[in-house]
């Protein structure tokens, strides 16, 4: 897969998850992307930083966070920006966890371990090639 096509130096991607280790997947992987990435640790940092930086391009947003669960937190995210792409992330991968997901309002549903080839299809879904 040639990554070089993934190129979003004018978008930015708010990343909401808890686990550290995720946050680093994450940097990592998307470091090649250029987008501008933004690093919450629950759904309340998310829905605040999209209220204050109505920039936000899309949304990862985990399931399974501490203060607000990623499914509340994305409920209430698209009822204010129904504009903003979010794709849920998760390690539960059961049927419900998919159908909850996208019944809160999620654009997508990828579960982890997450490969790098169908986050970035997914991300060019929305931002563009």
């Amino acid at each position: 897969m040639d990554y070089n096509q993934y190129s979003w130096p004018d978008k930015t991607i708010l990343i909401a998850d808890d686990d550290i280790l995720s946050r680093k997947y994450f940097a990592k992987i998307l470091e090649l992307t250029k987008a501008k990435l933004i690093f919450v640790k629950n759904g309340n940092e998310a829905l605040a930083y999209c209220t204050k930086e109505p920039a936000v391009d899309l949304v990862l947003m985990d399931i399974k966070m501490p203060l607000k669960d990623g499914l509340t937190a994305t409920k209430e995210l698209k009822e204010i920006f129904p504009e903003i792409p979010v794709i849920v992330e998760t390690a539960y991968a059961f049927d419900y966890d998919k159908a909850n997901s996208l019944s809160s309002g999620a654009d997508e549903f990828i579960a982890k371990p997450i490969l790098r080839e169908h986050l970035f299809e997914l991300l060019g879904k929305y931002l563009g090639k």
